[in-house]
């Protein structure tokens, strides 16, 4: 078939997932939109998140629902000879297997590594945990904040003189989710080139760290661990959210005209002849000193304001959106990134889309996230089971 609209970029890649919460089940999520056929292997009881969370659409939760769109759900009993075996069979012919247990829990529940490669050369297989496999923090249980706190970004995230505090969204594991896509379309490249394939782990705590670039250049080049800042930028002065007259605005400096362009925005030009803000250096040490200058003047206008006024001069300048505003805003609406999925229970549900456009081979969203076990039957007959099969089954109780 030739590459076109009619087909995605991993359409025959078919991956088991054994992932639970949201790493894990995100990643599967973004491999599910470009055409993979995502085998979600869940308990009698499901996935944790279809029933942790606060809020819900309609009937389900509002977190699973945002996590594992694409997929298709066999509920079975592992724990079973005749379950196992049949998840077994499923790895045997698969592209990928995915699981975000603790390092050595797969092995135990007997869908480890080592096993499953002997089973089957070509797997690819992706470990997503907190911390790695290595022996310091292997065993420790670690979720977002856990990972945060352990990263070093929740002392590097808040303002001066208070405590550290959470980055707004779960960095760390969308970060962890972000470097198992990699990971997995690396490792299905390479198989491309040596027919075998092979495991790759993704702790999310070295993905946060991989973030903190510009911290860490700080802290190498000084020895000192870095401050924090709040809303304000640790290199460039002035770089920060201002409260204005009517909401907040982020504004700043990023070197070259942007001193001068932002100086003009504000109507005060003469800053720049001031020999305290000559240089970025210079700005730096007399941070303190310019946000009291900055900061009052900020207040006397709306944002809107501010926006023509910032635009008229080329420089850097944004509102500070909520959810709601930023969702509808025009940007977003014009690129269609909102989506709805009809759910079979919940109703119409809202998806954020693919990310991603691709010219030859586009994303789709094209599979509501599955009910517990809703493609059970489907799973086991494509594994050759027959109607009868599955009814014992069902009634013994190995599949939901």
């Amino acid at each position: 078939m030739p590459w076109g609209s009619e087909m995605r970029v991993l359409d025959g890649i078919r991956i088991v997932d054994f992932t639970r919460h949201m790493a894990g089940p995100f990643a599967t999520l973004v491999l599910a939109d470009h055409g993979a056929d995502v085998i979600k292997v869940e308990s009698l009881e499901g996935d944790s998140s279809r029933t942790g969370g606060a809020d819900k659409l309609g009937d389900q939760s509002a977190l699973f629902l945002l996590w594992n769109r694409g997929k298709r759900s066999l509920s079975i009993d592992m724990r079973t000879a005749e379950g196992k075996a049949l998840v077994l069979d499923l790895i045997r012919e698969a592209d990928v297997l995915v699981e975000n247990y603790r390092p050595g829990v797969a092995d135990r529940i007997g869908i480890g590594y080592a096993a499953m490669a002997e089973l089957n050369p070509r797997l690819v297989y992706c470990s997503v945990s907190a911390f790695g496999p290595q022996a310091a923090l292997r065993d420790a249980p670690g979720t977002d904040p856990v990972v945060q706190a352990t990263s070093g970004i929740v002392s590097l995230t808040g303002e001066r003189g208070r405590d550290g505090v959470l980055v707004g969204a779960p960095i760390a594991d969308f970060t962890g989710a972000m470097y198992a896509v990699q990971a997995i379309l690396l490792a299905l490249l390479a198989r491309e080139r040596t027919g075998r394939g092979q495991h790759v782990e993704v702790p999310m705590l070295f993905g946060v760290l991989s973030m903190l670039t510009t911290r860490l250049g700080t802290y190498w080049a000084s020895g000192e661990d870095p401050e924090r800042f709040g809303s304000a930028h640790a290199v460039h002065v002035p770089y920060g959210a201002y409260r204005t007259a009517d909401g907040q605005a982020m504004a700043g400096t990023y070197g070259g005209e942007s001193w001068p362009k932002f100086a003009r925005a504000i109507g005060l030009p003469e800053l720049l002849e001031d020999p305290r803000f000559a240089t970025g250096a210079l700005r730096r040490e007399h941070r303190d000193a310019l946000a009291a200058i900055i900061e009052p003047v900020f207040a006397q206008r709306t944002t809107e304001d501010w926006r023509a006024r910032f635009a008229a001069e080329g420089a850097l300048f944004a509102p500070v959106l909520t959810l709601s505003e930023i969702l509808s805003h025009p940007q977003v609406e014009e690129a269609g990134l909102v989506q709805t999925l009809q759910h079979p229970t919940a109703g119409a549900i809202p998806q954020i889309g693919p990310p991603i456009s691709m010219s030859e081979t586009p994303p789709a969203i094209d599979r509501h996230p599955p009910l517990l076990g809703e493609h059970t039957d489907e799973v086991l007959r494509e594994a050759g089971c027959d109607d009868a099969t599955i009814a014992r089954l069902r009634a013994a109780g190995v599949v939901r």
